[in-house]
């Protein structure tokens, strides 16, 4: 079963390029090199579901978010871990509202618990509300700065805010408490690429790819397939060797990505746009079409096809994209026409 906060995010951007016969025209990118957007699934960041904070039920005095708790203070740690307790089971029974009630709870009666912000957060990021998870984090952290299970939920929110430096800033500091996770490496590759750090996001998804090695095993299986999470390694490095338009070894990468995953539309859809930045445009041609085997309604893929077919001078190719592509965007379908009607 795969998380569905994977496939929620993302959306087109343009790409001008500079197409034989002098033609300035559109391709619609959805991901990959210089620009970075992605909305065929497949967003290249490994998620795992954020843990429910940990609860002890032992009874008397201890600690609370990582401060010892006075003698005086109020509520013994017993009373604290029931209301924690409950709002993880709520949250485990899928009861959002009941959850976030509970941890609310939790913190007004011990507004020094850490665990209470930080499954408040986790309540937050099952829902998608990322700018209030990011909130309630970076309060955990405030309060218990080794609270290392609420550093890859806030990196991965902040992502997913397009608040790439501060999520590349907090996934950096998870490396203190793992240095050997692929997950930080390659959702920093991510990040990177967001920001034009290509180099380093080359350095990160390396690393990322030799600590899943070929089968994947050393990775921490979540709601991730193992072959989607290599398949992501790679994509990140082709992408970044994209936006450094060293386009042969992107290629290879994202073949690699493509071969990894064969359903996995985004890595074929970034194999097609470098192919076409190198100028191999028939091997684009055949990226594209497998594009819209695996998407049929992905308007991006009959234009960037249609205008790869125009490339080579294959006017009736085109306008078979153009065709198609009239049930499906209307507007699109237009700006194809406009590009290949000389």
């Amino acid at each position: 079963m795969r998380n569905p906060l994977v496939w929620l995010f993302g959306t087109a951007l343009v790409l001008f390029l500079t197409l034989p016969f002098g033609i300035n025209t559109l391709a619609q990118d959805i991901t990959g090199g210089g620009v970075l957007r992605d909305i065929t699934g497949g967003a290249a960041l490994i998620f795992r579901t954020p843990q429910n904070p940990t609860v002890h039920m032992s009874g008397g005095q201890g600690t609370l978010g990582g401060g010892k708790i006075k003698p005086k203070s109020k509520p013994p740690v017993r009373q604290q871990d029931k209301i924690i307790a409950r709002a993880n089971a709520a949250r485990s029974a899928f009861k959002p509202n009941e959850a976030e009630e509970q941890y609310k709870l939790a913190a007004k009666i011990a507004p020094d618990d850490a665990r209470a912000f930080a499954g408040l957060g986790n309540v937050y990021v099952d829902q998608g509300r990322f700018a209030d998870a990011v909130t309630n984090y970076q309060q955990a952290i405030k309060l218990k700065p080794d609270y290392s299970a609420a550093y890859l939920p806030l990196a991965f929110s902040l992502a997913r805010l397009n608040r790439y430096p501060e999520s590349i800033d907090v996934y950096q500091q998870t490396l203190k408490f793992d240095q050997t996770s692929p997950e930080v490496f390659n959702n920093l590759s991510f990040a990177y690429n967001h920001t034009s750090r290509f180099k380093e996001a080359i350095d990160s998804s390396t690393r990322a790819i030799q600590l899943l090695g070929e089968t994947g095993e050393a990775f921490k299986l979540g709601f991730q397939e193992r072959n989607e999470i290599r398949s992501y390694a790679y994509k990140n490095l082709g992408n970044a060797y994209n936006g450094m338009k060293r386009y042969e070894e992107a290629a290879n990468a994202l073949k690699k990505a493509a071969e990894i995953e064969p359903k996995n539309a985004s890595a074929h859809f970034n194999l097609g746009l470098t192919l076409y930045n190198a100028q191999r445009y028939s091997e684009a041609i055949e990226s594209y079409k497998e594009v819209i085997k695996l998407r049929p309604g992905l308007a991006q893929a009959y234009f960037n096809l249609g205008i790869t077919y125009y490339a080579v001078s294959d006017k009736n190719g085109a306008m078979a994209q153009y065709e198609a592509l009239k049930g499906i965007d209307a507007n699109m379908a237009k700006q194809l026409y406009d590009a290949i009607k000389y």
